[in-house]
């Protein structure tokens, strides 16, 4: 088994290779993985069998003396095509010890790609992580809808639908994030006090890049925009990666509107809607009423976990 590190001369083997995994999705490409780059310095890894084949790759950045599944992103473990076997992570695991032992990194941060996004079952490298002690650090509750096995629910396809007839919204898919992103950061900033991962000029880029799977939405009442979200379409994943309203669309639940329309209208044929996690603190804290607005259209508890291997002595 061989370890090299990942170098932009790799790109279309990387790229290629994701492309035909059965557990990334398109986050995990060099056009999506490389835009923060400056904020998260990449120290990826490529792993070839003794045939000299690539097996898998392990995207990565570093941070003192730890190397991390992606600091960038929210998952990222070991890149598994349909032929990885049980076995095979365990064996991965152990070239990846050596490397970083030889690069003098302490531990290992693991964030596995959560079940729904795979395309065929691919939890082979929790089992290698259980063998090799890794200790469980963050596990974050998500919520997510099963598309093909709905729960009944009073709001998902019903209160929605009554709101945009009642209140006349409008659901729009638009090209150009600055329409709503205001919205976006001004609602992060008075609920939670913080301000969005992405800059507007990031997601146009992305957008850019990504044109089928990173999509904007609008809501209109009475020719005004009352809200807007940025959908990521990761495989038959739609995951809700922003959506907010303004006073206004609040008042006329704008961003339900939204979710509805883009299930039942645009875009019918995902497995899940993902609504993300409601957690703090490492999920330490969860935010209950947060939990029960997303269960409300029918979703349950996916959990997003990560690990951490130590290399001590």
């Amino acid at each position: 088994m061989r370890v090299e590190r990942y170098t932009p001369a790799d790109r279309t083997i990387w790229d290629e290779f994701v492309g035909k995994s059965k557990n990334a999705t398109f986050l995990l490409q060099r056009g999506y993985m490389d835009y923060h780059a400056d904020r998260f310095p990449d120290h990826s890894l490529m792993l070839y069998d003794d045939s000299g084949e690539l097996v898998s790759l392990l995207p990565a950045t570093v941070k003192g003396d730890v190397l991390s599944s992606h600091a960038g992103l929210t998952y990222g473990g070991f890149v598994m095509t349909e032929r990885t076997s049980g076995v095979d992570p365990l064996v991965w695991l152990d070239a990846v010890t050596g490397y970083c032992r030889s690069q003098g990194f302490s531990g290992l941060v693991y964030k596995p790609v959560p079940h729904i996004y795979h395309r065929i079952p691919a939890d082979e490298d929790l089992y290698a992580l259980f063998r090799n002690d890794a200790q469980l650090t963050v596990r974050n509750l998500a919520t997510a809808i099963d598309m093909r096995r709905p729960v009944a629910s009073s709001r998902l396809g019903k209160r929605a639908a009554k709101r945009q007839r009642r209140f006349g919204i409008s659901v729009e898919e638009v090209d150009d994030v600055n329409l709503f992103w205001q919205i976006i950061v001004d609602d992060r900033r008075v609920r939670h006090n913080t301000v969005p991962v992405h800059t507007a000029e990031e997601l146009e880029s992305l957008h850019a890049q990504f044109p089928s799977e990173i999509r904007f939405f609008i809501a209109r009442h009475e020719g005004e925009i009352v809200a807007g979200a940025v959908i990521y379409v990761c495989n038959d994943v739609l995951h809700l990666q922003y959506a907010a309203c303004t006073p206004e669309g609040k008042a006329i639940y704008a961003t339900d509107v939204i979710y509805h329309d883009i299930i039942f209208n645009r875009i019918t044929d995902a497995a899940y809607f993902d609504f993300g996690t409601s957690n703090e603190d490492g999920g330490r804290y969860l935010n209950a009423g947060m939990v029960a607005h997303k269960e409300e259209f029918g979703g349950r508890s996916v959990i997003y976990d990560t690990y951490f291997l130590s290399f001590a002595k």
